[in-house]
């Protein structure tokens, strides 16, 4: 091998090893500023009670210490698979097709890491969320939603391999850009037909009875100038207690869905500045520019993981390669958290200043919030670095914080 293949070698490994252990110490924090909470600030006090305070930091402390569990259990065993398999040349079914074999061992290695964590699973899922009184469900309804998840899971990861292994194996040298590509492709037909097919699979959808609410919708809607689509009630109340309303879709299965739980136990006001904040994100397109991010973040990681293959010297079709491309993802996912957490909570701020514009509420925005926040049991202040790594949304002191602000701006 000469020099510059040395080079190429120790920047692949670098790349894949460190990240590895990167992702191990970023963990490692997470247990740390878990186990720490910070002071309750007076601030806080005054739209919080201190026990609905430290309840929301035990509820959360769990979820975060599962969360690091789970990262860190799927590491080590895809690491595992990358020394004692794939550096062994290991295939299952042995000289039969390739692509048979890349998704076979997808699906294995999906197996098995649904085994690992099974137990962390079933205690976030199940035992906590009955724990702090947030779950509805049956032991026996909460193990079919879990099947229906793993076997979607598996059939999208068998199936996503066995198309990058296809690109792998005919595009050699320009694979990164057309699995860019590829991927681009999937996230819309994704957004396109997920709340069409997938989520029926977990709840049932009904329209947004007629009534002054749906009125309201249809100005707030107006006043934006736009067309939301559809308005629709889901019956999350079959699984949960808590309340939250989402925005999905294109094209024309773009909609707003909200929590039956929120429309029973909110009032008029509140509901109606959710649906002008999921208002708020169609206006600044955000999905559209979430799948424009996320196919960027492809190309990245592709280019990294041609690298990482690189130093490995192995061919990028090949079969056994397939725990060094979930290793590589799983690190690659870890790490971008704080990234995409950035965004989205970027995304969050200007669906709600948003809200504002077309309420002219801001105080109904804060007292919804802490409503929001007291009934999901948030972690209401955390840490700065829960808050970097962990939280999609600004945290409910936050918002609320702003919202008291524009308040003030407004009298």
């Amino acid at each position: 091998m000469d020099k510059w293949g040395k080079v190429e070698m120790n920047k692949g490994l670098l790349l894949l090893w460190g990240g590895v252990a990167v992702s191990l110490a970023l963990l490692a924090l997470l247990v740390y500023f878990s186990l720490t909470p910070p002071k309750i600030a007076p601030e806080t006090l005054a739209y919080f009670a201190r026990s609905q305070v430290e309840k929301g930091q035990a509820y959360a402390r769990m979820n975060y210490l599962s969360f690091v569990a789970g990262q860190g259990l799927t590491l080590l065993v895809l690491a595992g698979a990358v020394i004692f398999l794939f550096r062994r040349g290991w295939v299952p079914w042995a000289g039969a097709n390739p692509y048979l074999q890349v998704i076979v061992f997808a699906l294995l290695l999906s197996i098995l890491l649904a085994l690992v964590i099974l137990p962390i699973e079933f205690y976030r899922g199940f035992l906590l969320e009955h724990r702090f009184g947030l779950s509805t469900q049956s032991l026996g309804d909460w193990a079919v939603d879990y099947g229906k998840q793993f076997v979607l899971d598996a059939l999208m990861t068998g199936l996503m391999i066995g198309g990058l292994y296809f690109i792998l194996r005919h595009w050699t040298f320009r694979w990164p850009l057309a699995a860019t590509v590829a991927f681009g492709l999937l996230l819309v037909l994704q957004a396109w037909l997920w709340p069409l097919f997938i989520d029926p699979l977990f709840y049932k959808f009904t329209p947004l009875p007629a009534g002054p609410f749906k009125d309201r919708v249809v100005e707030l809607a107006a006043d934006a100038g736009i067309n939301i689509g559809d308005v629709l009630v889901m019956n999350a109340s079959r699984q949960t207690t808590k309340a939250n309303a989402y925005f999905t879709g294109v094209g024309r299965t773009k909609r707003i869905v909200f929590y039956d739980n929120l429309l029973r136990d909110f009032s008029q006001r509140d509901a109606e500045f959710v649906v002008a904040h999921e208002i708020g994100h169609w206006q600044h397109r955000h999905v559209m520019i979430g799948m424009l991010l996320g196919v960027g973040g492809a190309l990245i990681f592709f280019l990294l993981y041609r690298l990482v293959l690189a130093g490995y010297g192995t061919p990028a079709g090949h079969p056994s390669a397939v725990p060094l491309f979930l290793l590589s993802m799983a690190v690659f996912s870890l790490l971008l958290m704080p990234v995409q957490n950035a965004v989205s909570r970027t995304f969050e701020r200007q669906a709600d200043r948003a809200a504002l514009v077309l309420t002219h509420d801001p105080a109904g925005g804060a007292g919804m919030m802490a409503k929001l926040a007291a009934d999901n049991l948030a972690d209401v202040q955390p840490r700065p670095f829960i808050r970097l790594f962990m939280f999609s949304h600004p945290s409910a002191m936050e918002r609320i914080n702003y919202f008291e602000k524009m308040t003030g701006c407004t009298n």
